[in-house]
């Protein structure tokens, strides 16, 4: 084999020259956060020249980082890169802000942090490295108001039956999928699902789940009918990539407070009685589009008035701390518990805000979707200070 040319050896170039030739941005701290690298694509993708910033805090009147929602993130709690400099720990999944460009515009980067560490091992400052996502983020957005017409779910009014639904994606759209919709006077069928995996691969999985509910319309009266039914298409669909969905499904009955469903390896609702103790649908069978043959069969319980219905994906028990633990069901459990001795009452706001607490963010680092179904009783219950859930 032969080469023309000088042959390319590390050493020859120093470190400036190599991270200015880099198309991501980058800039370096010092333990106080204030920069002492910034490099070329740095300034093309903010407007920042490398001498107006040097010197100066990342948390000066610079990029004012704030996370899709709109929560600033420059100040030390939820700042990614302070949090890198003060656990040593390299972010290994990247996330999506938005940082301000000289020009006062934002522009959305995917930011990953570092340390920076000697040899001997102690942190001297920490590195954070971020690229333009403009077209990405855009692209993203219109998807996402695709997505919500799609998935558009009015909740019915009805004085027997209460809904309170969250839905809170990962990011710009995800792959959680939720239905409550009435059959008749009295009969309302819901589904919670939650597809393997984020992005726009589950997002699109949703809105085909939302097709395949028109599709097999004729069968949801009968949970058993409508998860079988539903199991083949999905197979089909997914099993060539590994991609299946969990699913929990139920038909309540509102002048009875009967619930039949079926669960398909997905986190078991929570039955929450006034008196705070609590119930879960165990019963189940595997996840759709797992296995091509699966037939499901139904449980069927009954509500008393009063009692809440909780239904939820698995980004309400798997997130974890900053010491790695988890939230989990028990915790969970515990929480919905004490809301009914000390509240009388849940809401999805609260659930959201105790997850939001113990994961010590400003986002989940998961979908998540919580359905809320409270059953007043056959009739509804004269309450004149009650103020809807909704």
């Amino acid at each position: 084999m032969t080469t023309t040319g000088t042959e390319v050896r590390p050493n020859q170039f120093g470190a400036q020259e190599i991270l200015d030739s880099l198309a991501d941005g980058i800039y370096m701290t010092d333990l106080d956060r204030k920069i002492v690298f910034w490099n070329r694509a740095a300034t093309r993708i903010t407007g920042w020249r490398a001498e107006e910033v040097v010197g100066r805090t990342c948390f000066d009147d610079i990029l004012n980082h704030i996370d899709l929602d709109g929560h600033a993130l420059c100040g030390k709690e939820f700042c990614p890169l302070h949090r890198s400099i003060m656990t040593g720990v390299t972010s290994t999944t990247s996330v999506i802000v938005s940082a301000r460009h000289k020009d006062g515009r934002r522009v959305p980067v995917e930011v990953s942090v570092a340390p920076i560490k000697k040899p001997s091992g102690e942190i001297v400052g920490g590195i954070e490295v971020f690229r333009d996502l403009t077209q990405f983020v855009d692209d993203l957005r219109r998807a996402r108001i695709i997505q919500d017409g799609i998935l558009c779910c009015p909740l019915p009014d009805d004085g027997r039956v209460e809904f309170d639904v969250r839905y809170t994606p990962e990011q710009i759209i995800g792959g959680d999928f939720y239905r409550v919709e009435r059959l008749g006077d009295n009969t309302y069928a819901m589904m919670v699902a939650d597809v393997m995996g984020h992005g726009s691969a589950a997002a699109l999985f949703t809105m085909h789940l939302r097709s395949l509910w028109e599709e097999c319309r004729g069968k949801l009266a009968s949970p058993p009918e409508f998860m079988t039914a539903l199991n083949p298409r999905l197979h089909r669909l997914i099993s060539a990539e590994g991609y299946f969905a969990t699913a929990l499904f139920l038909v309540l009955d509102a002048s009875t407070g009967a619930i039949r469903y079926v669960r398909a390896g997905h986190p078991a609702a929570v039955v929450a009685h006034e008196g705070g103790t609590i119930d879960q649908l165990e019963r189940g069978g595997p996840a759709l589009g797992l296995l091509s043959d699966s037939a499901y069969e139904g449980a069927e319980i009954h509500l008393v008035p009063g009692d809440s219905l909780l239904l939820f994906t698995d980004g309400a028990v798997e997130l974890t701390d900053s010491r790695g633990n988890e939230f989990g069901e028990e915790r969970l459990l515990s929480f919905i518990r004490d809301e009914l001795c000390s509240e009388g009452r849940l809401t999805t706001e609260r659930i959201e805000r105790r997850l939001l607490e113990f994961g010590g963010g400003l986002r989940l680092p998961d979908d998540l979707t919580l359905v809320l179904v409270r059953w007043r009783g056959p009739t509804p219950i004269a309450d004149p200070d009650h103020k809807s859930l909704i």
